[in-house]
C-alpha cells in the first residue's frame, strides 16, 4: 500500500510540474481531477494502479491538452494595442487597455504586472520619457555653457552618447516586448473558463 502511494504522489508531482505554466486555479482544478480519479479506482480495486496511471497517460500529456497554443481573442488583440498606443486617446486608451488586460483570465498576475508597468501609458509614456530626458539634459548643458567675463561652477561631463542611444532603445524597445511577450502568453495559458480535457483511454 506504502509502495502504491509513493507511486500516486510521483504521479500527481510530475503532473504539477507539467502544469505550472497553467493559471493557479485551473492547474489545481486538473490535479484534483485526476487525483479523484485515481482514489476512485483504487477505491474498487478492480485495475491494477500501474494500468490506471498508464491509462491516463504521461503527465505531460494531460498538462499540454489543458495549455495548449490557442489564437488571441478580440479581448486580448485589444488590451495589447491599447496599452501600446491608447495614451495617445486622451489616456483613456491606455486605461481601457489596462481594465482588459487585469480582467482576462489568459494572463498571470506577473504577467498583469508587467504589462501595467513597462512602460506606464505605452509609446505616450516612453515618448514623454525621452523629453523630459531631452530637455533635463539640454538644461544641464546650459549650466554648463559659459560666456565671456562669468565662471562656470558646473562639475560639467554630460551624459554619454552610447549611454543616450542604449536608453533610447531601451525606451523604444522595452513596449514592443512586453506586447510579445502578452501575446505569447495569452496564446500558451488558456482560458479558465475551460475546462481540460480529460478523457483516460478506456479498456
Amino acid at each position: 500500500m506504502r509502495d502504491d502511494d509513493q507511486l500516486v504522489a510521483d504521479y500527481l508531482k510530475r503532473l504539477r510540474r507539467a502544469a505550472r505554466t497553467m493559471p493557479r486555479a485551473r492547474r489545481r482544478e486538473l490535479i484534483d481531477e485526476i487525483a479523484a480519479h485515481i482514489a476512485e479506482a483504487r477505491a474498487t480495486g478492480e485495475v491494477p494502479l500501474q494500468r490506471v496511471l498508464d491509462d491516463l497517460g504521461d503527465p505531460k500529456d494531460i498538462a499540454a491538452t489543458g495549455s495548449a497554443r490557442k489564437p488571441l481573442g478580440v479581448r486580448e488583440i485589444a488590451a495589447v494595442v491599447l496599452l501600446l498606443i491608447g495614451g495617445f486617446i486622451f489616456l483613456a486608451g491606455w486605461v481601457a487597455g489596462l481594465v482588459l488586460l487585469w480582467a482576462s483570465p489568459r494572463w498571470r498576475w506577473p504577467d498583469k504586472l508587467l504589462g501595467t508597468l513597462v512602460w506606464p501609458f505605452g509609446y505616450l509614456g516612453a515618448l514623454y520619457g525621452l523629453l523630459a530626458g531631452a530637455f533635463t539634459n539640454a538644461a544641464n548643458n546650459a549650466g554648463e555653457f559659459c560666456g565671456y567675463g562669468c565662471t562656470s561652477t558646473s562639475p560639467g561631463g554630460g551624459m554619454p552618447q552610447w549611454l543616450g542611444d542604449l536608453i533610447v532603445v531601451a525606451v523604444f524597445v522595452a513596449p514592443i516586448a512586453v506586447a510579445v511577450w502578452l501575446v505569447l502568453r495569452a496564446r500558451r495559458v488558456p482560458d479558465q473558463a475551460e475546462r481540460p480535457i480529460f478523457e483516460p483511454a478506456r479498456t
